[in-house]
C-alpha cells in the first residue's frame, strides 16, 4: 500500500510539473502494483490516479468514469470532504469536456452537501469556541486568583524577612553593646587594679625613699646638737643634710610632676630657644652636683638651633637622662649629643659607658616605679617623667638596644612646630 501511494504522489508531482513521460512510468508502476496486490482498499486511490493521469493526457471519458465510480463507491450518509473533493473534481472535468449540463447538478449536489457538512461544523466550531472562551476565562480568573494570592504570600514574606532582619541587626547591635561595654568594664577592672597596685607600689616606694633621707636629715641633725663635735665635722654633717635635704626635694618635685602630667595640669611656657645653650647648661649643671669621676661632656657640630620648646621642661629632661647615667657609670664618660634628624626634627643622644641595661628589661625602664637597681635611691619617676614631657612636646624616647658598651637614650624633639602656642 504505501509503494502505491507513492507512486501516486509521484503521479500527481509529475503531472503538475508537465512531465507526462514519469508521469506515465509512475502510474504504470502503481496499475501493477495493484493489480498484484488485488486489494478492495486500495481501489479508491488507485482509481483517483488513474483519473488524474488520464485526464492530463486528454483521456476525459476514462477520467470520468473513474471519478464516478469513487462516488459510487462512497455512500450517501458517508459523504465528506473526500466526497466534496471528487465531486468538484468530476464537475471541473465535465466543463472541461463542454457538458456544462451535466456539470450543473454535480454542482448543486456539492453545495447541498457543503450546506449539510459546514454548517454542523459552524455550529460545532461555535461552541467549542464558546467552551474554549469559558475555560479560558476561568483559567484566567484562576490565574488572577493565584497572581493575587502568590502577591500576597509574596509581601507576608518580605515582611516577615523584614522584621527578621530588623530583629537580627537589633539584637546584632545589642550583642555589639554588650561585648563593647564587657570590654570597657574590663578595661576599667584592669584600670582599677593596676592603679590599686601602683598605688601601692607607689606607697611602698615613697615611704622607703622618703624614710631615707629623713633618717639622714633626723640622725646627722642630732649630732648637729653635741657640742663636743669639731668644725670639720658638724661641715660634713650639713653637707649631709644639705644633700638629703636636695634628694628629698626632688623625690616630691617629681611626684608632683607626674600627677600634673596625667592630670595634664602641667603647664609648658613654650617659646623659642637655642637647643645648643640649653644644652651646655645643662652640662655644667650636672657637672657641679655629679657624684662620679665619669665624664660629662656634650657634642654637636651646630652653632645654633633654635628650638619651639619649654625651657626648663627640656632642662629638666636632659638633667634626667644625665643624672640617670651618673648613678650608672663611676667611670669612664657621658655623653650629651645634638644634631637635626630632619629640617623639622631634632635628635638629642644621652650616651654612657656604665653597666647597661639587660636587653630583656628594655622594655620595662619606662614604667611608673621600675628601678632595675633596688640599691640606687630614687622613686623609679625619672624616666617615666622623660617620656610624658617628651611626648607632650610632641617628640618620642627610646632606648637604642643596639648600644652594648654601656646606655644610649633617643629623644626627637620638634623643631619649628606649625601652629605654636605661647603656654599651654
Amino acid at each position: 500500500s504505501s509503494l502505491l501511494l507513492a507512486n501516486a504522489i509521484d503521479v500527481s508531482y509529475y503531472i503538475r510539473k508537465n512531465d507526462l513521460q514519469k508521469a506515465d512510468e509512475s502510474f504504470q508502476k502503481a496499475e501493477k502494483i495493484y493489480m498484484q496486490s488485488n486489494q478492495p482498499y486500495l481501489q479508491a486511490t488507485y482509481l483517483f490516479t488513474k483519473g488524474e493521469y488520464n485526464e492530463a493526457i486528454g483521456n476525459f471519458k476514462v477520467a470520468l468514469v473513474c471519478y464516478d465510480t469513487i462516488l459510487k463507491g462512497i455512500k450517501r450518509k458517508m459523504r465528506s470532504i473526500n466526497y466534496l473533493h471528487i465531486a468538484c473534481i468530476k464537475a471541473d472535468l465535465l466543463v472541461k469536456m463542454g457538458n456544462k449540463e451535466d456539470a450543473v447538478p454535480v454542482y448543486e449536489e456539492i453545495s447541498m452537501i457543503k450546506d449539510s457538512i459546514v454548517a454542523p461544523s459552524y455550529a460545532h466550531r461555535i461552541n467549542s469556541l464558546r467552551v474554549s472562551f469559558r475555560e479560558n476565562r476561568m483559567k484566567v480568573d484562576n490565574e488572577s486568583e493565584l497572581n493575587r494570592l502568590l502577591i500576597e504570600v509574596i509581601l507576608s514574606g518580605v515582611c516577615i524577612l523584614g522584621i527578621i532582619v530588623y530583629l537580627v541587626l537589633y539584637i546584632s547591635r545589642q550583642n555589639e553593646k554588650t561585648t563593647k561595654s564587657r570590654i570597657r568594664l574590663a578595661q576599667s577592672q584592669r584600670e582599677l587594679e593596676n592603679a590599686i597596685q601602683t598605688k601601692s607600689l607607689f606607697l611602698s616606694n615613697m615611704s622607703h625613699e622618703i624614710r631615707t633621707p629623713l633618717s639622714a636629715i633626723s640622725g646627722f641633725s642630732g649630732l648637729l646638737t653635741d657640742k663636743s663635735l669639731d668644725e670639720d665635722t658638724r661641715r660634713q654633717c650639713g653637707e649631709v643634710i644639705q644633700q638629703n635635704s636636695d634628694l628629698l626635694l626632688k623625690l616630691i618635685n617629681d611626684v608632683i610632676d607626674l600627677s600634673n602630667l596625667n592630670i595634664g595640669r602641667m603647664k609648658f611656657k613654650l617659646n623659642y630657644y637655642d637647643a645648643v645653650t640649653i644644652c651646655h647648661n645643662v652640662i655644667e649643671t650636672v657637672n657641679k652636683v655629679k657624684q662620679t669621676k665619669a665624664e660629662v661632656l656634650f657634642k654637636t657640630s651646630l652653632d645654633y638651633l633654635q628650638l619651639y620648646t619649654d625651657n626648663s621642661r627640656l632642662q629638666q629632661l636632659l638633667i634626667n637622662l644625665l643624672i640617670n647615667s651618673t648613678k650608672f657609670t663611676p667611670s669612664g664618660s657621658i655623653i650629651l649629643e645634638l644634631s637635626k634628624q630632619s629640617d623639622t626634627t631634632a635628635l638629642f643622644s644621652v650616651t654612657d659607658t656604665g653597666c647597661g641595661i639587660p636587653l630583656e628589661q628594655q622594655s620595662r625602664i619606662f614604667n611608673r616605679f621600675e628601678k632595675l637597681n633596688e640599691g640606687m635611691q630614687g622613686t623609679g619617676l625619672g624616666l617615666s617623667i622623660c617620656q610624658l614631657i617628651i611626648e607632650h612636646i610632641g617628640g618620642k624616647i627610646w632606648i637604642d638596644p643596639e648600644y652594648a658598651s654601656g646606655c644610649r637614650f633617643y629623644f626627637t624633639h620638634p623643631i619649628n612646630p606649625a601652629e605654636p602656642r605661647k603656654e599651654q
